[in-house]
């Protein structure tokens, strides 16, 4: 399994846009990407402008060549720099799995 971690700050006041940039992807990962386990966004406890984002896949494949093709994702990654303040981080993960 490959999961994607990615952390960014939003613009004063801008939270609930970035919410609704996510929710509208979501609906759509949900309905066409069934190797996308996990896509959730959370906010920081205490400080909701503090962003992380958790996404579980099968393999690294289905986020290299499926997700990050999708118009939707490509439309979220072209506005959502206009609403975050500094960098996007974002770590790269495989699964430990225990027999």
């Amino acid at each position: 399994m490959f999961v994607l971690v990615v952390r960014f700050r939003t613009a004063r006041g801008k939270e609930k846009r970035v919410e609704e940039l996510f929710k509208k992807a979501r609906v759509n990962v949900h309905k066409e990407e069934k190797n996308l386990l996990i896509y959730d966004l959370h906010h920081k406890i205490g400080d909701s402008a503090e962003i992380l984002l958790y996404e579980r896949y099968r393999d690294r494949k289905d986020w290299e060549v499926t997700h990050k093709s999708k118009p939707y994702i490509k439309e979220l990654l072209a506005e959502l720099p206009k609403y975050i303040e500094g960098d996007i981080i974002r770590e790269e993960y495989e699964l430990v799995e225990f027999d």
